[in-house]
């Protein structure tokens, strides 16, 4: 049982975690200053895949270390969104912006298992570096 009670505790202490930002402005201003890459997710009240990826995807250790180390995360409702001009096709729709603001590939639509999304950030990251050169 204690060995059970350590490891439950062990793993809620190292599940990664970041931080989501709410303001646009305030991500550029960070990635300008961190040199990475903006992930804007949009997402609104009552999304099944919104949930799924906040409740799994994320707290996979190495995609959250991922986001944390290269990505400058925002969280945004649909409303918002289509007031700074980022169109959502479904929710999550995710954008990457490069740290001038810049979009930078095609917009990702829907969830993904944590293994498939990391694939996908990888991707974003090197589209990230090409276009900043």
């Amino acid at each position: 049982m204690r060995i059970f009670a350590m490891l439950t505790i062990t793993i809620f202490l190292f599940a990664a975690d970041f931080d989501w930002l709410d303001s646009l402005q305030k991500a550029k201003e960070l990635a300008k200053k961190e040199n990475k890459t903006i992930m804007v997710m949009i997402d609104q009240n009552g999304c099944e895949a919104c949930e799924y990826m906040d409740e799994v995807a994320f707290e996979d250790q190495k995609l959250s270390e991922f986001v944390e180390n290269f990505f400058i995360p925002v969280k945004i409702d649909m409303d918002k969104a289509k007031i700074l001009g980022l169109k959502a096709f479904g929710t999550p729709t995710f954008y990457f912006l490069d740290k001038n603001g810049k979009k930078i590939g095609r917009q990702l639509v829907g969830a993904a298992t944590a293994k498939v999304f990391l694939e996908k950030l990888k991707e974003y990251k090197k589209m990230s570096e090409v276009s900043s050169r």
